[in-house]
Order: structure tokens, then C-alpha cells, then sequence
């Protein structure tokens, strides 16, 4: 069992025990006070995303002469930080509401002790009962929470912790899935409409076409790429596993540069970049998330494509750039897309990608055997 097996576990086992001490009657009352406390979350989520999800087209879009000069650090943060923003939404109105039915759950425990008769509210084992039922309430309560950070926030070791979990995979595929991802489903970055333009002069400074419609290409790696790869992918000794590497090294080293975005959308103007500054600056786009990933990828010994389309978000669709590396052990192509994957670490070849990702043009840059 890992880590977040032992905390779902000792939290039943603990409120087991405090249900069989409180007793049948109190614990009636502090479960029903617990599911009240649940509906008031469920209804603060539902609200924080449908307005962020509002406001959200607006800030994206609006162009920065039309924002007042006090609203600028405030489209800067959530242009730069929209998960960090939506999950204080969150927070603000769940304690809104949670403070608004406090004063209604305040009494429960009383009531529930005067209408319940005596002999069964003493009960310590209807108490414990009720302690398991608050207890995997709980539980369920801290997989959701858990669900929710990891839609919003890229957060490697508690990713690993929830994939070694079989009772919140269990949770995840049952419940938050099919029911909560329809509410924290978020806008995930793509270009503005005819920004691919640039983007195939960009590739072509880096890639050269050997073939009719760009389908094969030959890449020059600058050496500190080259040996930066080397370092992500030491150990690693199959194709899937090295990609892996690098897209893990890619989402957490690169941060999406909203300015460059909003210098495009809103001046026209294409900030070149090749991957050497990507990789100095830390900043990009999806073009440039996906040449630098071309390059890592390229000089781990991996054939890799830079792929062109259509990326289709929850709230709008749009050109964009990913990549694909085949997996040789395997045979098998590996989607990735390492801009989404900076925003949700959820995007290393995810079932369903190609209704999110429309292909319009490839360039493949052939890897070698022994690199």
C-alpha cells in the first residue's frame, strides 16, 4: 500500500473509532452535517468554474488597450496563473456557503439526540457504523480534493501517489471521471485563428524538409540540448520511458508565455524563438514547447514529429502544436503534448487524444539506434 492507500485507510479506521466513542446519535448528527458540508463544495465548484469558465473567455481575449490600468495585475495573474485563480474562487465561495449553513447544522447533534430513542443512541456499534459511513465520506471527500489540485496544477509526487492507489483509482474511475471532471474541465492554451503561419516558419528554420508535404526532416540539435537530454533520459532504456522522461522535464521547466500569446492576439506580432531560448527563457508556446521537445527527443535517439493542427479545449478550439514519438519495443506512436501537460499533467499519450487533436501537418525527424 502507498502513502495515500495508508491515509484513506487510517481515516475510516479513526472515524470508527470516534463514531463507536460518540455514540449512535451524535455521530447521526455529525454525518449529517458532513453531507451538508459536501452539497455546500459541490455547489461552490459548480459555480467557481461555470464563472471562471465565463470570465475566462474574456480575459484571454480582451485586448490590453481596453483594461483599465488597475485591472492589469489582475489579468496578469490569472493570465499567467488561471488554475491558482479559479481554485480561489473555490475557496472564497465554499466559506461563503459553508458559513451560510452553519448556523443550520449548528443544532443537528441535539435534535438527532432527542428524537432518536435512547437505547439505540447510546449504541456504540450503530455508532461505529455510522463512523464508517463518515469515514469513507471522507475519504471520498479528500480523492475529490485530490482529483481537483491534479486538474488544476501539475504536482508529480502526489501524481504518483494517486496512480500507486488502488482505492482512489477506484474512486477516480467510478466518480470523479464521470462526474467531476464535467466541472473542473478547463480552457487549456491554444493559438489564436491563422497563427500556424508563423509557426511552419518557425519549424522550417530548425527542421528541413526532405520529402513532398514536410513528412521527414533532419534536425541540428545544439549541444547543450543534446546534453540536457542526455541527463533527463540516463537510465532509461526504451523509447517510452525516455519520452516519458522528457515530457515529465518539459511541463515542469517551461511555463506558457501569455505575454508572447497576447502580443499575437492582440499587436500581430510573432516573438520568434528558437529552442535554445525556450530553454533559457522557460517560456513558450506551443511551438516552441514542441520544437524544444523535438530537439530532446531527437537527441535521445527518438524518432519524433512535430505535429500541426487543431487543438479543441472546453472552451474553444484553435491552431496548436504537439508531438508524436514512436515507440519502437512497442510499435506504436506515442501522442504528447507538452503544452497542456505544463497546465494538467495529464497529457503523455491519454486515451481519446485524437478528439482534442486535429492533424494538419507532420514533420517527422527520424531517430537513430545507438544515440
Amino acid at each position: 500500500m502507498n502513502g495515500m492507500t495508508v491515509a484513506f485507510l487510517a481515516l475510516i479506521l479513526w472515524s470508527v473509532w470516534r463514531g463507536a466513542v460518540r455514540r449512535f446519535a451524535p455521530e447521526a448528527g455529525y454525518l449529517t452535517a458532513q453531507l451538508v458540508h459536501l452539497a455546500a463544495a459541490v455547489l461552490a465548484l459548480a459555480i467557481a468554474w461555470q464563472g471562471s469558465e465565463w470570465l475566462a473567455r474574456w480575459v484571454l481575449h480582451v485586448p490590453a488597450a481596453q483594461v483599465p490600468q488597475w485591472m492589469a495585475p489582475w489579468l496578469s495573474t490569472w493570465r499567467q496563473s488561471p488554475g491558482m485563480v479559479q481554485l480561489t474562487l473555490l475557496i472564497l465561495l465554499y466559506l461563503i456557503l459553508s458559513t451560510i449553513l452553519k448556523a443550520w447544522i449548528r443544532p443537528l447533534p441535539a435534535w438527532m439526540m432527542r428524537v432518536i430513542p435512547r437505547r439505540l443512541g447510546n449504541s456504540r456499534l450503530f455508532g461505529a457504523l455510522l463512523g464508517t459511513a463518515a469515514g469513507a465520506l471522507s475519504a471520498l471527500t479528500v480523492g475529490a480534493v485530490v482529483f481537483v489540485l491534479l486538474q488544476l496544477f501539475s504536482i508529480p509526487s502526489l501524481q504518483r501517489l494517486a496512480s500507486g492507489s488502488a482505492p482512489y483509482q477506484t474512486m477516480s474511475d467510478a466518480l470523479f471521471q464521470p462526474w467531476l471532471r464535467p466541472l473542473v474541465g478547463r480552457a487549456l492554451p491554444v493559438l489564436s485563428e491563422n497563427a500556424l503561419a508563423p509557426l511552419a516558419k518557425n519549424i522550417s528554420l530548425f527542421a528541413v524538409p526532405t520529402g513532398p508535404g514536410s513528412e521527414t526532416g533532419m534536425l541540428v540539435v545544439p549541444n547543450e540540448i543534446a546534453q540536457l537530454s542526455k541527463r533527463i533520459t540516463a537510465g532509461q532504456t526504451t523509447d517510452r520511458a525516455k519520452a516519458y522522461a522528457l515530457y515529465e522535464w518539459e511541463i515542469h521547466h517551461v511555463q506558457y508565455d501569455w505575454k508572447k500569446y497576447n502580443d499575437y492576439v492582440n499587436l500581430h506580432q510573432w516573438d520568434a524563438q528558437s529552442p535554445l531560448d525556450t530553454l533559457h527563457t522557460g517560456k513558450g508556446v506551443c511551438a516552441d514547447y514542441a520544437l524544444l521537445y523535438a530537439d530532446l527527443a531527437h537527441a535521445s535517439g527518438l524518432t519524433v514529429e512535430i505535429d500541426e493542427g487543431i487543438g479543441g479545449t472546453a472552451v474553444e478550439a484553435g491552431p496548436h502544436a504537439w508531438n508524436r514519438v514512436w515507440d519502437r519495443q512497442h510499435a506504436q506512436w506515442l501522442n504528447i503534448d507538452t503544452t497542456w501537460g505544463a497546465e494538467q499533467d495529464a497529457w503523455f499519450n491519454p486515451p481519446g487524444f485524437a478528439a482534442t487533436h486535429i492533424v494538419q501537418q507532420r514533420i517527422r525527424i527520424e531517430g537513430t539506434e545507438n544515440a
